[in-house]
């Protein structure tokens, strides 16, 4: 598993790299997914996230918020990352030397081992477990409501592929490439979490809402398949790992080779060998690059906004 970089390289990584889709990413999700509640669900996401505000005195990383409420929650769950430790709970450590389809589902829960304290060890366990407690109706009100942040955040992060696999690179924070005519290398899992989108909004002169309503259009006739069927954490985590191994280091040229799991985590000296090492290939993110994943992006953000949708759907009924 991932472990906590030195504080100077976790305040450098925290703007563009850390999180599962940037600020536009999983409020888009959120969007996506409002537009598909039903009045109920509707009705109580909203109470439950307006009477249980989050805390005004907290720093919020995004500042351009919608107004709705789940898209302005959609990325508590990074803000509060240092204050509730919560970072293993963001990703789930596949490695990419794991074929899918050839190890058994839920063996992916080996890379998922629960922390000392017994709290769930990755986003698999974590989504179930914040799922958990927002469908009691016994559960405080403002417990509840925590759940439902980290459940609308968890959605979007499983979907985001390099958050489901590893590669001696913590899910490819430490693979530096170069983005277009930048001078300066960006590490993937940045341009996949906020560069794409970013520049996707650019070209469409899109703001999120109205890129997020013509998502749910494109995709509308997958609402059946991943809105109304029966959530499967393990499954979703394994779909975006496939993604991973296919396009988002797939399509790399050269693409960079598989390396065997680690028996250890990747520390500041691992992760600064694994740049240089990267380096060398001269990879550039360039217009072909862009062609074969801002598809899958955008696949990927409509699913999370129907599974989301669902997920909330089948909870407040």
């Amino acid at each position: 598993m991932r472990i906590v970089f030195s504080l100077a390289m976790s305040l450098a990584l925290m703007a563009s790299s850390a999180f599962g889709w940037g600020c536009e990413g999983h409020q888009m999700v959120a969007l996506i997914a409002r537009a598909h509640l039903t009045p109920v669900a509707s009705a109580a996401v909203d109470r439950l996230l307006r009477e249980n505000p989050i805390d005004p005195a907290l720093k919020r990383y995004c500042m351009d918020r919608p107004d709705d409420p789940m898209a302005d929650a959609a990325t508590w769950a990074d803000d509060i990352r240092n204050t509730e430790k919560n970072g293993e709970w963001h990703y789930i450590d596949i490695p990419r030397a794991v074929e899918t389809g050839v190890v058994p589902e839920q063996d992916a829960l080996k890379w998922c081992a629960p922390l000392p304290d017994r709290k769930p060890g990755c986003v698999v366990t974590a989504l179930e477990a914040e799922w958990a407690i927002l469908r009691d109706p016994t559960q405080a009100p403002a417990a509840r409501a925590k759940a439902l942040r980290y459940v609308i955040h968890f959605v979007g992060d499983i979907a985001q592929p390099l958050h489901d696999v590893e590669n001696r690179d913590q899910g490819a924070n430490c693979t530096s490439v170069r983005y277009f005519t930048d001078e300066k290398p960006r590490n993937l899992h940045s341009i996949w979490d906020t560069q794409l989108i970013q520049r996707e909004l650019a070209n469409t002169k899109s703001t999120q809402a109205t890129y997020a309503a013509n998502l749910d259009q494109d995709f509308a006739a997958h609402w059946s398949g991943w809105g109304e069927s029966r959530p499967d954490v393990l499954a979703w985590a394994w779909q975006g790992h496939t993604l991973a191994e296919t396009v988002a280091y797939g399509d790399l040229k050269p693409t960079i080779p598989v390396e065997p799991p680690s028996a250890t985590p990747t520390d500041d000296e691992a992760c600064s060998a694994e740049r240089a090492r990267v380096a060398e290939l001269h990879i550039a993110v360039d217009d072909a690059y862009a062609a074969k994943a801002v598809p899958v992006i955008r696949e990927q953000l409509a699913r999370a906004g129907y599974r989301l949708a669902g997920l909330l759907n089948q909870t407040f009924q």
